[in-house]
């Protein structure tokens, strides 16, 4: 049982200001996801996000397309697409492919490259493919929009999952908190999650963080720090745990105190199963 946190390197494009619609290698954007559709498609249980399309002709693609906020380095990715079958273990439901843009306004115009994929497309094995058949993908540089794709000549585009996993190129989004490893390498900000490993029920295991004002001018105020997990709690002190912790501000380059996440795994007899916990750090206002 692994239990992964802190952070999930998975682009959480359900709440960072990411725009997801279907998408249509003829009619382009054609229906914007709602909240909880962005949820299903970043959860693990393959629960199918109806398109609500049907239109195109034969030889279409269609899939999800993602607008950034900023520039990004997409590194790998995981999905499934509707193929009309409601057998999910149809091979036809795999992805076939991702594009990228720095300059598409509509998802049909600009300049798109596809990426290459070095370790082929993910394949359907069984219900825990999502964590164990992440492919690579490979970009000639970061992407401000990206299109993940199968080839579906009625462009129906329904997704089942769609982990896309990388982080924000350099230099982009300049003021903004990031999360600084104190365990393993202090004062370095995360390059990958936090692993706790395989976990036996009924134990308990902390791991130590920090987060950091990367602004060089501004002051970070009103900070608010969640994890909202059933087998997670964070703290200040690594005695009372809490879901949620406010800080007032961080000067421009300031550091955070220490802080602690706690993961308490089932008591023994409960079902094992992996998991992992996003924490989510929301910033009121920067002067």
């Amino acid at each position: 049982m692994v239990y992964t946190a802190l952070p999930d390197m998975r682009i959480p494009y359900d709440n960072d200001g990411t725009a997801v619609a279907f998408w249509g290698n003829s009619t382009g954007v054609y229906r914007w996801l709602t909240g909880a559709e962005l949820l299903e498609t970043q959860d693990n249980d393959y629960v199918l996000v109806a398109s609500g399309a049907g239109q195109g002709g034969m030889g279409g693609t269609a899939g999800l397309i993602m607008f950034f906020p900023e520039q990004r380095e997409v590194t790998a990715v995981y999905a499934f697409f509707d193929s009309g079958n409601a057998d999910i273990t149809n091979p036809v439901q795999q992805m076939d492919g991702v594009a990228g843009s720095n300059d598409s306004g509509n998802s049909l115009d600009g300049t798109w490259e596809t990426a290459s994929m070095g370790g082929g497309m993910p394949v359907w094995a069984n219900a825990f493919g999502w964590r164990a058949d992440i492919k690579p993908v490979s970009f000639t540089g970061p992407k401000r929009t990206i299109r993940v794709f199968q080839t579906d000549p009625y462009e129906r585009g329904g997704c089942y999952i769609c982990h896309v996993y990388g982080e924000k190129a350099a230099g982009q989004t300049p003021n903004d908190i990031i999360y600084i490893n104190h365990d393993d390498t202090p004062g370095v900000e995360y390059a990958a999650a936090e692993d706790f490993g395989d976990r036996p029920l009924g134990t308990t295991s902390v791991r130590q963080f920090r987060i950091k004002n990367t602004s060089s001018s501004l002051t970070a105020n009103t900070i608010n720090i969640q994890c909202n997990d059933t087998d997670f709690a964070i703290s200040t002190d690594n005695s009372t745990y809490v879901v949620t912790i406010n800080i007032g501000s961080l000067a421009p380059g300031a550091e955070s105190g220490t802080m602690y996440i706690r993961n308490t795994t089932p008591a023994p007899g409960n079902p094992l199963g992996p998991r992992f916990a996003r924490i989510v750090t929301i910033v009121g206002s920067w002067t």
